[in-house]
């Protein structure tokens, strides 16, 4: 007995690797794959030094913006503070200020800015108290100078920053309650 069988059902070719030049083929070589992957590698790799150039530079621009703001405040800070001083005395290599204020005609109080680690500091001390009191007014100073002229006007000379970006900042007051010096001109 013969069987026939129709001539395109369930015909089955047996399937060899003919290689990459045949058109009919539909898989993927290991040489594409690694093109791929490498090209794949060369992109992401472009993009995440793209993200970190970002990212430093927004990082130093917020650090620089608090610098700036700690250098702000310390300034007006010290301004309102020496405008109402009674005497002014600049020690320790003009980086120390100490300034007197009287309240109610009666207790004086002993005032002392001065920059330690990076900090700006406002000590207190009470007439002919031994304890004293202290508070941080900034942090990020590096600088912190000191000068008074003839007229009794206080210079002050801040700096803030890092080693990437610093700032500077000058102000001036002078105190209220210091007499002006008499001043002789030569005509």
């Amino acid at each position: 007995m013969r069987v026939t069988l129709p001539a395109n059902d369930h015909v089955y070719r047996e399937n060899k690797f003919h290689g990459a030049l045949f058109s009919e083929e539909k898989a993927v070589t290991l040489i594409e794959l690694l093109v791929t992957l490498a090209m794949l590698g060369f992109v992401i790799t472009a993009l995440y030094t793209f993200y970190l150039a970002g990212l430093t530079s927004w990082n130093r621009s917020v650090n620089h913006m608090e610098y700036q703001q700690s250098a702000r405040i310390s300034m007006d800070k010290m301004i309102n503070e020496i405008r109402y001083a009674h005497m002014v005395e600049i020690r320790n290599g003009n980086t120390e200020m100490i300034y007197f204020r009287i309240y109610a005609g009666k207790k004086s109080t002993l005032f002392r800015f001065r920059l330690s680690a990076n900090q700006l500091i406002l000590e207190q001390r009470k007439d002919n108290d031994t304890h004293y009191a202290y508070n941080v007014i900034a942090l990020g100073i590096t600088g912190l100078i000191f000068a008074i002229d003839e007229n009794e006007t206080v210079s002050i000379t801040i700096r803030a920053g890092d080693e990437f970006k610093e700032i500077t900042l000058s102000g001036s007051v002078r105190p209220l309650n210091i007499p002006l010096r008499d001043v002789v001109t030569h005509d």
